[in-house]
C-alpha cells in the first residue's frame, strides 16, 4: 500500500477520534507531565506558571495538530510556532524524544479501552511526526 495512503487513512483515524482524545485532554495532560517530569526530573523547573493555561496550551496544540495531520503545508507553521514558544528553554533533539517517549505513553495509559487499536496506531504516528518534526527543527536553524 502507498505511504500517501496510509497517511490518509491515519489522518481519517485521527480526526474520527479527536472527540474521544479531546475529552480527556485534562488527564492526557496530567499523565504526559508526570512521565516527563520522572523521565526529566529538571524539567519540572520549566513550568512556573498556572498549569490550568499549559494544560489549554497542550489541547491547542493537540488540535492545531489534527488540522496539520493531513500535509506538512500546515504542519510547518506549527512546529515552526512551537520552536519559537520553545526556544528560550533551550531544548535539544533528545528532549523532544524523551517529550516524545512520555506523550506516547500518555496516550497508551490514558486512551487504552477508549481509542480502537488503528486508532491509537494513527494518533502514534501524528504524534511520532510531530515530535521529530519538532526535534529536527532544534538541530537546524529557525526563521
Amino acid at each position: 500500500m502507498d505511504v500517501a495512503v496510509l497517511h490518509q487513512i491515519d489522518a481519517r483515524l485521527v480526526e474520527g477520534s479527536f472527540g474521544t482524545v479531546f475529552a480527556r485532554k485534562a488527564e492526557l495532560t496530567d499523565v504526559f507531565y508526570k512521565h516527563l517530569f520522572e523521565e526529566m526530573p529538571a524539567a519540572r523547573d520549566m513550568f512556573t506558571h498556572d498549569f490550568s493555561r499549559q494544560k489549554e496550551m497542550f489541547a491547542r496544540v493537540l488540535a492545531t495538530g489534527v488540522r496539520s495531520h493531513r500535509g506538512d503545508a500546515t504542519l510547518a507553521p506549527l512546529i515552526e510556532n512551537l520552536l519559537l514558544q520553545h526556544r528560550h528553554l533551550g531544548l535539544t533533539s533528545e528532549h523532544m524524544y524523551m517529550a516524545q517517549r512520555a506523550l506516547l505513553m500518555a496516550f497508551r495509559v490514558v486512551l487504552t479501552g477508549h481509542l480502537t487499536a488503528a486508532e491509537l496506531s494513527a494518533w502514534n504516528a501524528a504524534l511520532r511526526r510531530l515530535c521529530q518534526s519538532m526535534a529536527a527543527g532544534l538541530n537546524g536553524p529557525t526563521t
